[in-house]
């Protein structure tokens, strides 16, 4: 009697929520059960496609169909879709039924809302207020299945319309259930991460303070996602948020001690993933900001974690082969993981402190990392490794660490490159000048055999740390030429560049007797190596550095080599070098030359003469300067006199530290911050495309580096180079970013140095280029003032969020911005920019637009600000990157209808062709059609002809339909790309039904795709 009486109370509440049985939808069982008997894909095929025509059929009769017959269908689609089927239909009944009052149907149609439409989709829009008055449910469940569904979609539809309604549901009603408030949180969480600009830390600071107060675990999980999300984005300073620490700090210290109910435990773990997130989030947080109450709390939390015992896998003995892994092995190694990931994230908190932790709980977490090191487990030698690294930026901590130097070293050999990575790291933290032969020589053997992916860190780190700590700079010349041997490949212009400065010396360096010794033993090292190799081939990095250091100071080797020695050396590899190579060679035999008048000149002017009617045009033209200024002999000497010294700002800014990335002790990054990182693989930052080319012969002057006129010839000096960076002034007044490759930058735009302005490697132009085809990314960078920009377009609108940000150490003042008005396109600020950023500081400028009619250059975007008090205005004039194809919408299209449309517009003004070569295989084209221009590919379209067509939109009529004033104007774009394999050409045909539209986006198109021909 007991069991029918539960029964009947569960078939009851069953009603009350509106549940049915499942034995209620036969039809649904049938359908499954058909499925699953299919005995091949063919049947299969033929049984969905039978039944989602019928319910093609159903959902299109004009008859009324009832709510249960609905969520029947739409099950039934559900279950099509989610064996791989397409399911394009059935979208509003599915809307339909998130406005039913029954559990069951409103449960079919949002997880119908969720799986089927992405979230761009238009539909969304209906399901807004089904939506919202469900979140305003007295019922629970009616509120927690449409939170679900915005936590499931996310997407700019929901962000701009329920981002406020579920923040003032949690912010106004304390009355809400923690089930409730758990999922306004990871709502929240989700709608923030698209769109963080509505958020204000003045109402949310203390309500996160009392959600943080809260007992419920779940809750406290999603706050904490919520809090980490917010801090993540790095859109508000951290400063705002500091209310919230004691808070935190108070909710770990209950878990750590225990206060946790038992079925949030893992393997006897309290709450694992909400203790790693407590512990980041106070990673976020300068050590200022804790007050002496707050520190002495989180440094008995930190010291309770470290001394907790934590298990390990078993391993089997040694001689015994590995069994199935048990139940209990199992367990113990996910407690296992559960209580490193805790011990991990609480050694990095440990790290932010710095000297501001206890000097007791450092040195435990020292010896915890060395067994960490040791373990069986890669994973965990993986993070011990990467967290002793971060430690070892703390000098005090060295001498703990000293001990594990033999036992890193040994992880150089490992099998996983990741892990020798982190090794690398460890010992490069670690290296001192007590210490760095043995480190040094380890590497050096290491790198002979190295696979490509760790060469160049390796090299860029030796060439630091030889030069860092070597006792004299004979040493550090010994080791470059040691890499250049067992690893020429990867031996970059950029270390080639610095033995050069190092060897020419600085202005307060070395003294003359010392630097004297110095060049004399760098130049007869690179004499034995260009000698010593007979008739082999000679890598051509080693040609160049050895050339330039036999033309500068050859004569400084020993009397016993004679000049003409010298110039043999030299010149026997003219003839297989590159370009730069043989530039360098030229100079250097002009140098010997210049020395040695009477016995070379019957070789060398042979040479000069010679290369006057070189192929490569700039041979030519320092051929002809060298041989007019051999007419005074005087003139010649002061052009070609050895090289003056490098000012001490050189010295101090090694170019190859700037190549490393992450040089923080700090785990605690932001989203941007991470993205850019994992831009390059490793452990090294890559450079632009053109950081090996010489800069322009005005550039030296500019940079105040004292350079003599020397470095006009050829190119060879590395003077200035990319691996030389600015020694003067920040440039007032960056290059302007313009439209097409031709028309934007300056002539300092186009040297390989990025200058201010330019990421590294990357110029203001660069940058441009990439945001007119990329939806984020990087505008301006310097070291007083980055810009970051994201976009995004609906139409003919649009939205700029500008983050300006602060990376120096100074603050910056009086930043002013002016957008000018143009003809073509209505642009307004939606809030004031920033007038003073102090050091890491950001803020944000909103820019809204709407295009009013076709255009070709964008809008400008003009800013100006002071990187000291006092100081003169920095101008930067920008271009917005909102070009044409920013306002274009895809538009699908089959073949046949695209042929027939496309041949009905050709002829001018509405047809434009381009031809030239390729820039891109045309594998890559449905990327730029699809991605960068915002079209739909045509299906068919091939490697050797690929279609697209679109929409482009502007918010005034008159273009075409003046019939219809105040309309949105559309106009039809179709794109035809065809490449000839042979000749590798390409020829772009663009046709609109608007000549000024096919202008502009013919011109987009040919600066990504094409190279004109002449």
């Amino acid at each position: 009697m007991a069991m029918k009486g539960m029964a009947a109370a569960a078939r009851s509440a069953q009603e009350k929520l509106g549940f049915e049985a499942p034995s209620h939808m036969k039809g649904l069982q049938v359908f499954i059960a058909d499925i699953r008997n299919c005995p091949n894909k063919e049947q299969e095929e033929k049984r969905v496609e039978k039944e989602l025509s019928k319910i093609r059929v159903k959902f299109t009769q004009t008859k009324a169909i009832s709510g249960y017959d609905k969520k029947k269908y739409v099950w039934k689609l559900l279950y099509a879709y989610m064996l791989g089927y397409e399911v394009d239909f059935g979208h509003f009944q599915a809307v339909e039924l998130c406005s039913s009052s029954k559990f069951s149907e409103k449960t079919a149609g949002y997880l119908a809302i969720s799986l089927l439409l992405a979230d761009n989709n238009e539909i969304l829009r209906l399901v807004v207020n089904s939506i919202k008055h469900d979140m305003g449910s007295n019922m629970e469940h009616h509120a927690a299945l449409a939170l679900n569904t915005v936590a499931n979609i996310g997407g700019v539809e929901f962000a701009d319309n329920l981002f406020g309604d579920i923040s003032r549901m949690l912010l106004q009603n304390n009355a809400l259930s923690a089930y409730i408030k758990r999922k306004a949180c990871i709502c929240l969480l989700r709608l923030y991460r698209r769109d963080n600009d509505t958020l204000q830390p003045d109402l949310w600071k203390p309500k996160l303070v009392q959600l943080f107060q809260d007992r419920d675990v779940g809750l406290l999980t999603s706050a904490s996602g919520f809090m980490l999300g917010i801090l993540e984005a790095g859109t508000h300073p951290i400063a705002e948020w500091g209310g919230v620490v004691p808070a935190v700090g108070q909710c770990l210290q209950n878990l750590v001690q225990g206060e946790c109910p038992e079925h949030y435990e893992y393997y006897h773990v309290p709450a694992p993933w909400l203790q790693t997130k407590l512990l980041r989030i106070l990673q976020f947080f300068p050590v200022a900001m804790f007050t002496p109450d707050v520190l002495n709390r989180i440094n008995g939390i930190l010291h309770s974690i470290l001394s907790k015992p934590t298990a390990q896998r078993a391993q089997p003995a040694a001689g015994t082969t590995m069994k199935k892994r048990c139940k209990a092995d199992a367990e113990r190694q996910n407690r296992s993981n559960a209580e490193h990931a805790i011990l991990f994230e609480a050694m990095n908190l440990m790290i932010e402190l710095g000297d501001r932790c206890d000097p007791d709980t450092l040195r435990s977490s020292a010896g915890l990392l060395g067994t960490f090191i040791s373990s069986t487990d890669p994973n965990i030698r993986y993070l011990g490794l990467e967290t002793m690294a971060r430690l070892a930026i703390m000098q005090t901590m060295h001498e703990h660490l000293e001990r594990y130097k033999n036992l890193i070293l040994e992880k150089m050999h490992e099998p996983d490159i990741s892990i020798r990575r982190q090794a690398l790291n460890l010992l490069y933290a670690l290296c001192t000048p007590e210490n760095w032969q043995q480190i040094v020589d380890e590497l050096l053997e290491i790198l002979s055999h190295s696979d490509l992916l760790l060469q160049e860190e390796l090299v860029l780190k030796i060439a630091i740390l030889a030069e860092r700590n070597a006792p004299n700079f004979g040493w550090y010349v010994d080791v470059v030429f040691r890499m250049l041997e067992s690893a020429p490949d990867s031996v970059s212009d950029e270390v080639w560049y610095r033995v050069v400065q190092v060897v020419t010396g600085f202005e307060e360096g070395l003294p003359e007797q010392e630097k004297t010794k110095l060049q004399s033993h760098a130049a007869g090292k690179a004499f034995q190596n260009l000698t010593r190799q007979g008739s082999a081939v000679v890598h051509d990095t080693l040609v160049k550095l050895g050339s330039y250091l036999i033309g500068e100071f050859g004569h400084l080797l020993p009397q016993n080599i004679p000049a003409k020695a010298k110039f043999d050396c030299v010149f026997k590899h003219y003839n297989r070098g590159g370009a730069q190579s043989k530039a360098i060679i030229m100079l250097a035999c002009a140098k010997l030359l210049n020395a040695n008048p009477d016995t070379l000149k019957p070789a060398v002017l042979p040479l000069l003469e010679d290369l006057q009617e070189a192929h490569d045009v700039e041979l030519q033209q320092r051929s002809c300067e060298l041989l007019q200024m051999m007419r005074d002999e005087d003139f010649l000497d002061h052009v070609l006199f050895t090289m003056p010294a490098y000012a001490e700002s050189v010295q101090q800014n090694n170019p190859l530290v700037q190549r490393l990335k992450f040089q923080t002790k700090s785990r605690a990054h932001t989203r941007a911050q991470l993205e850019e990182a994992a831009k390059s693989e490793g452990g090294v930052l890559k450079t632009g495309a053109r950081g090996g080319r010489s800069p322009r012969s005005g550039e030296d002057s500019a940079r105040g580096d004292g350079a003599s006129p020397t470095n006009n010839f050829g190119g060879a000096s590395p003077r200035g180079q990319s691996g030389s960076p600015p020694t003067g002034q920040p440039q007032r007044g960056p290059p302007q970013a313009s439209y097409s490759a031709s028309e934007s930058g300056s002539e300092e735009d186009n040297s390989p140095a990025a200058g201010p302005g330019g990421a590294e490697g990357q110029g203001p132009r660069d940058l441009w280029t990439q945001l007119c085809i990329m939806p984020q990314g990087r505008l301006y960078t310097s070291p007083t003032l980055n810009l970051d920009l994201k976009q995004e377009y609906n139409l003919s609108t649009g939205r700029l969020t500008i983050m300006f940000n602060n990376p120096g150490k100074d603050p910056i003042g009086n930043i002013r911005v002016h957008l000018p008005e143009v003809p073509f396109m209505r642009l307004q600020a939606a809030n004031e920019p920033p007038q003073s950023l102090g050091p890491g500081q950001q803020a944000a400028h909103f820019v809204q637009m709407t295009c009013l009619r076709p255009f070709l250059q964008p809008a400008k975007y003009l800013v100006e600000y002071c990187d000291r008090p006092g100081g003169q205005p920095i101008q930067l004039p920008f271009m917005l990157p909102s070009v044409l194809t920013k306002f274009i919408t895809p538009a699908e299209m089959q073949m046949a209808a695209f042929r027939q449309y496309f041949e009905s517009m050709a002829g001018a003004p509405r047809d434009s062709t381009t031809t030239g070569v390729a820039k891109v295989p045309p594998t890559q084209w449905p990327n730029y059609l699809t991605k960068a221009f915002n079209m739909h590919l045509v299906e068919g379209s091939n490697p050797s002809c690929a279609m697209a067509c679109g929409t482009f939109n502007a918010g005034e009529a008159g273009t075409a339909d003046p019939s219809k004033p105040g309309a949105m104007t559309t106009v039809p774009c179709m794109v035809r790309l065809e490449y000839n394999e042979a000749q590798n050409m390409i020829r772009i045909t663009t046709r609109t039904q608007h000549g000024e539209v096919t202008q502009s986006l013919a011109q987009i198109i040919a600066t990504y795709l094409a190279v004109p021909a002449p």
